[in-house]
Formats: C-alpha cells, sequence, structure tokens
C-alpha cells in the first residue's frame, strides 16, 4: 500500500512539475530558465529516488509475503460463502503460508 501511495504522489509531483514549467514559459518572466532547469534536474531525481526507495522498501519487508493479504483473505470468504469446506481453506492456507499448529 505504501508504494502505491508514494508512487501516486511521485507522478502528482511530476505532472505538477511540468505544469508549473509551463505556466512559467507562457508567462515568460525572469525566473523561467531557472524552473525550466529545476524541472528537467528534477524530472531525473524524482524517479531515481523513487527506484532507491521501493528497493529499500523490498529489502527491509522482505518477509511480508508471508502475510495473507486483505485481497486473499476476501477470496477466501467467498469461496466459504459459495459453500466450499472451511477445514479444506484452512488446510490450503497452511500449507501455501507453512503455518504449523503448537
Amino acid at each position: 500500500m505504501a508504494k502505491r501511495i508514494i508512487s501516486l504522489a511521485v507522478v502528482v509531483l511530476l505532472i505538477g512539475m511540468y505544469i508549473a514549467t509551463m505556466i512559467c514559459a507562457i508567462l515568460s518572466t525572469p525566473a523561467t530558465k531557472g524552473m525550466f532547469f529545476g524541472s528537467l534536474m528534477l524530472t531525473m531525481i524524482v524517479p531515481i529516488v523513487l527506484w532507491i526507495f521501493l528497493a529499500v522498501y523490498k529489502r527491509v519487508h522482505k518477509d511480508d509475503d508471508k502475510n495473507i493479504s486483505m485481497s486473499e483473505m476476501r477470496k477466501y470468504k467467498k469461496r466459504i460463502k459459495q459453500g466450499e469446506a472451511p477445514e479444506d481453506i484452512a488446510k490450503e492456507i497452511e500449507e501455501k503460508y507453512n503455518i504449523k499448529e503448537n
């Protein structure tokens, strides 16, 4: 979820930079040249920083794949509502996630 939020924020930031640069170019102010080069640099830096963030996030949260996601829980719940035996689904979950009873 955090990856989606950060990615969306970066997309909004990049679009905002392009719009700001276009407005400055239309208005032709003395700061237009600086805004253009700033936008150009951020266009390269922001995706690189995002890539670094995602790589670090992936490394820190590498054990999160062992947890059941909410969408997967909804699928299991839907299968139970459709009449599948809860015991069979429980066995499937135990096998998939290597859950051992104490």
